[in-house]
């Protein structure tokens, strides 16, 4: 019988990159339920996404009643969806993503049904200049402090995995990216869904931790691709770079805390050297990671 997959895609005052979105998964090959999550955008968003897709009976547009964030975005149509009726499957998809290859869904279920403990099943995410994003190891506050003190490591990092890359076969990972996967519904729902704590950052990590405690696993599956622009449209649009940045510090410095029993000391020392980052690097991000 086949599975039943709901995706959830969230929504901030960008609902003309999240039709994008839910018309590349409306043509996924794999039949979906969509419910895209406005995260009470301050526009028109909800009127224009219920008048693209009013005709199209998979297509579910809720509001929620404040932007509490990516999690509680996400964890709210994931309950809405619970509630009418049996899933398999959710699938996270953030509203600037694209999925030019059209059986993504199917190898993730493939992979996913043909591994008994998996919980989340991952593609390979690349930027649109063809930069890996993810998949992630296991964050350590000296590894996170290295990274912020030296920056230009992380893109060399990069180039290296672009000239190396190949389409090898699926292999257990800490952590996809949390920009598209594919996630078991009800280990979903008993790890307790995505932390609430966080507005945006982090949400990959603490949902692998939690994942774990249930004996689960994470899979990558770079045989499929998808394609992020990593604007954080999904979540809030205003405040430029530095609010983006600084919500996912704050999100990293609760994981460490909550998650990894850092101590205040490290958490201290992890935020100084990305507040360094911030003032002097951030700036010219964007020319390194398009």
């Amino acid at each position: 019988m086949r599975p039943s997959v709901a995706a959830i895609v969230l929504n901030y005052a960008n609902w003309d990159a999240t039709v994008l979105c839910v018309r590349d998964l409306l043509a996924q090959d794999f039949p979906l339920d969509i419910v895209i999550v406005d995260n009470c955008s301050p526009d028109d968003s909800v009127e224009a996404l219920r008048r693209e897709f009013a005709d199209e009976p998979r297509v579910a547009v809720i509001v929620s009643v404040t932007n509490a964030g990516y999690a509680a975005g996400n964890n709210c149509g994931v309950r809405w969806r619970m509630h009418r009726g049996p899933l398999d499957y959710v699938l996270i998809s953030n509203n600037d993503t694209r999925i030019p290859d059209p059986g993504v869904v199917s190898q993730l279920i493939n992979v996913a049904s043909s591994e008994p403990r998996s919980a989340i099943v991952g593609p390979r995410v690349v930027s649109p200049g063809g930069f890996f994003q993810g998949p992630y190891s296991k964050p350590s506050v000296p590894m996170c402090c290295l990274r912020y003190s030296i920056p230009f490591l992380p893109y060399l990092f990069r180039l290296w995995q672009r000239a190396t890359a190949s389409n090898s076969q699926m292999h257990p990972c800490y952590a996809v990216v949390g920009a598209f996967f594919l996630v078991d519904a009800k280990c979903f729902v008993e790890s307790g869904m995505f932390d609430e704590t966080t507005f945006l950052g982090a949400e990959e990590y603490i949902l692998s931790e939690r994942i774990r405690r249930l004996g689960r696993s994470v899979y990558h599956c770079p045989a499929v691709t998808v394609i992020h622009n990593h604007d954080g449209g999904s979540v809030a649009r205003t405040g430029g770079d530095n609010a983006y940045f600084g919500a996912g510090l704050d999100s990293m410095s609760h994981y460490f805390r909550t998650y990894r029993n850092a101590s205040e000391l490290g958490i201290g020392a992890f935020r100084a050297c990305a507040k360094l980052y911030q003032r002097i690097f951030l700036p010219f991000r964007k020319h390194f990671v398009s």
